[in-house]
């Protein structure tokens, strides 16, 4: 499954599980000066997960059409987000959690937020220069230097968060921002996606998947390391803003060809 509009793309794959416990989502406004990409990665048996999972997104496209504002104050609307799914999710019958990254953009300006191990990428000419801290029992190591960053991914224990929406301990999202230049980049996934595509591949994921073909082709080559035992991939990528100023460009161009002849009839009389 993969959607796009404008310059932000997402797309998912089941991998080799046997249910899609991710969902994602693309919130726009009309004009495009604002954006809000959703990504959850569902934790739960018996559709558990999967509910919580949609939970997350669905919340996330009703809070962006109550018409709060984003340019007003985004990490309040993130943080909103975050709790709200997380008390949606407490309240369904049955188990389940679920962890999200989310991120609002603007033309000049970017913030996110995430709980669990789902991560947010930001990119600047192709490289990484954020990367969010996972809430997760294996980043705690790393970052008290007792397991080496490059044996996360892979370790027995990489699973075991230390938060998720709808669990019983802290639900707190962890914030960020930059300043979004024309070569700014980001790029949303799940654990299924950055387990088996590095730090060094996210620029190519950048320049390639801000298109709905692009990101399906990145999560199916994704799917394909991971084997016959590859989680659910889900990837959400907004490309960068040259890309965007470009577009916009090239949707304006009629009008400045009609500009051109009216102004050139015009001197024609003038020097007639």
């Amino acid at each position: 499954m993969s959607t796009a509009a404008g310059d932000c793309a997402i797309a998912s794959h089941i991998g080799g599980r046997a249910e899609q416990q991710d969902c994602a989502g693309a919130f726009g406004r009309a004009d495009g000066r604002c954006q809000l990409l959703v990504v959850a990665d569902g934790m739960g048996g018996r559709e558990g997960g999967a509910r919580a999972a949609r939970t997350v997104v669905e919340v996330a496209g009703r809070l962006w059409g109550d018409g709060r504002s984003a340019d007003a104050d985004p990490p309040a609307l993130l943080d909103a987000l975050c709790r709200t799914a997380h008390e949606e999710i407490r309240r369904m019958a049955g188990e389940g959690g679920s962890t999200v990254a989310a991120l609002i953009a603007t033309a000049d300006r970017a913030w996110w937020a995430h709980v669990g191990d789902s991560r947010v990428y930001a990119l600047r000419s192709g490289k990484v220069v954020h990367r969010s801290a996972d809430h997760s029992l294996v980043q705690a190591r790393v970052r008290d230097g007792t397991l080496a960053a490059d044996q996360a991914a892979t370790h027995p224990d990489q699973h075991k968060l230390l938060r998720a929406l709808g669990g019983e301990g802290d639900a707190s999202p962890a914030h960020g921002q930059m300043k979004r230049a024309p070569d700014s980049g980001f790029v949303l996934c799940t654990d299924g996606f950055w387990s088996v595509v590095g730090d060094e591949e996210m620029g190519a994921v950048v320049r390639e998947a801000s298109s709905a073909e692009g990101c399906q082709r990145w999560v199916e080559r994704a799917a394909a390391r991971g084997g016959a035992g590859a989680d659910n991939l889900t990837l959400a990528v907004l490309g960068p803003g040259a890309r965007r100023a470009r577009l916009q460009l090239r949707q304006l161009w009629p009008l400045y060809a009609a500009l051109g002849i009216a102004l050139g009839m015009l001197l024609l009389r003038v020097f007639k």
